[in-house]
C-alpha cells in the first residue's frame, strides 16, 4: 500500500502542471419510466484559472493528504458498501458502475483543451448545481504527459455570492471581509468558493484511491443510488413471502439512510434466496445473542411490528453474528469476506 501511494505522491512532486475544474451536476432533462440514480444526471466539467496562491495551496494541500495517509499506514482495500470502523483507504475501478459521472474522467477531462472556462458564477448555475471540484495533476513520463486527478465534493455552504444574485441554485449568504484600508468589516461583492483542506479521492492509472469513503459515495451517486436498491431488496423478499410487516423496513428507508447500506450489503450476499423454515428456526436461535425474540406469526412467517424488528431481522438475514475460527469467539459485524469454506478463511 506504501509504495502504491508513495508512487502516487512522486507523480505529484513532479508534476509541472496543475489545473482546476468545478463539476456540476443537473437532472437529465425529458426522463423517460424509471431510470436509476446513477442514470439520472447529467455532470459536465468547468475549467477555472486559478493564481499562484491558489495553485500551490492545491499543490501542497493533495501532497499533505497523500503523505499524512502513508504516515498513518492506513490498510488498502477494495472498496466494500460497508467495511470495518477503522480508517482505511479503499480503491475502486469500476468505473462502469458509478454511471454518469463515468463521463467526468472517461470523455470531458481527457478532452480538456475543449473545456469551457469559467468566466463568472452565472457559468456555474446555467450548467447545473455545482457538486465538486477537480484537481487535475500532469507530468511527463517517458517522454509521454500523465495525468492524474483528486476530488472533492462539495457542499452548499462552500458557496457564497452577492445577496443581489438572483439565481435561485446558489446559496444566498452576506459574507463580510474586513478592509486593511479603511479598517472596516464590509460585505463581500461577487461569488466565493472554499475549497476545504481535505480531498476526498485520488483517480490515478484508472483506479480511485478513496480516502473519504462517504464523500466519495455522494460525489459519483452511489448513495442515492443505494436508496433505490434498498427498496429492491424489500420487494425481493415480499415476493418470498416469508416475511409480514415489510412497510415499516420500507419506511426506515425513507428516514435513515443508514439502513440503505445494510440492505446494499443483504442484496450482495444474497442470505434470503434460502429464507426457508429452517433458516428462520436457525435465525431464532441467532437472536439470542441479543435477548431478542424473533417473532413469529401464526402462519410461521416472521413478523416485523417496529423499528428494533426492522434492526434485528436485517442483522439476522446478513450474518451480523460471527464465530472467529481460531478462538471461537463471538462477534457481531455487518463486514467482513465472504469464504468458500473455513480453511481458505485461514489461509
Amino acid at each position: 500500500m506504501e509504495n502504491r501511494l508513495q508512487t502516487i505522491l512522486d507523480c505529484i512532486s513532479e508534476a509541472d502542471s496543475l489545473n482546476l475544474y468545478f463539476i456540476t451536476r443537473k437532472e437529465k432533462e425529458n426522463l423517460v419510466g424509471r431510470r436509476r440514480a446513477l442514470d439520472k444526471y447529467d455532470f459536465s466539467t468547468l475549467r477555472v484559472d486559478i493564481n499562484e496562491d491558489v495553485s500551490g495551496y492545491l499543490r501542497n494541500l493533495v501532497q499533505e493528504q497523500i503523505q499524512h495517509a502513508i504516515n498513518k499506514r492506513l490498510e488498502m482495500l477494495p472498496y466494500e458498501v460497508i467495511a470495518d470502523d477503522q480508517e482505511q483507504i479503499f480503491t475502486y475501478s469500476e468505473l462502469n458502475k458509478v454511471g454518469s459521472f463515468a463521463k467526468v474522467i472517461n470523455e470531458q477531462l481527457p478532452s480538456r483543451t475543449a473545456i469551457q472556462t469559467m468566466q463568472d458564477f452565472n457559468d456555474l448555475s446555467n450548467q447545473g448545481l455545482i457538486w465538486a471540484y477537480c484537481v487535475e495533476l500532469s507530468y511527463i513520463d517517458d517522454s509521454t504527459r500523465k495525468y492524474m486527478y483528486t476530488f472533492r465534493k462539495l457542499n452548499a455552504g462552500n458557496i457564497v455570492v452577492d445577496e443581489n444574485d438572483n439565481n435561485p441554485r446558489l446559496t444566498k449568504n452576506l459574507m463580510a471581509l474586513f478592509n486593511t484600508q479603511s479598517n472596516k468589516l464590509e460585505k463581500f461583492k461577487g461569488g466565493a468558493i472554499k475549497l476545504d483542506a481535505s480531498i476526498d479521492c485520488v483517480f490515478y492509472s484508472n483506479i480511485f484511491y478513496i480516502l473519504q469513503k462517504s464523500q466519495f459515495e455522494t460525489m459519483v451517486g452511489l448513495a442515492e443510488d443505494f436508496q433505490e436498491q434498498a427498496l429492491s431488496v424489500v420487494r425481493e423478499l415480499n415476493q418470498l413471502d416469508k416475511i409480514v410487516g415489510l412497510e415499516h423496513i420500507t419506511a426506515e428507508i425513507g428516514k435513515n439512510t443508514a439502513i440503505h447500506k445494510k440492505l446494499v450489503r443483504l442484496q450482495k450476499l444474497h442470505n434470503y434466496g434460502t429464507l426457508d423454515n429452517s433458516m428462520i428456526t436457525k435465525m431464532k436461535k441467532a437472536a439470542k445473542a441479543e435477548d431478542y425474540k424473533l417473532k413469529i406469526d401464526a402462519n410461521g412467517k416472521i413478523l416485523i411490528e417496529n423499528t428494533k424488528d426492522v434492526d434485528m431481522v436485517i442483522k439476522l438475514l446478513c450474518d451480523y453474528y460471527k464465530q472467529g475460527v481460531v478462538t471461537g469467539k463471538n462477534y457481531g459485524t455487518y463486514a467482513g469476506k465472504y469464504f468458500d469454506n473455513a480453511e481458505s478463511a485461514g489461509k
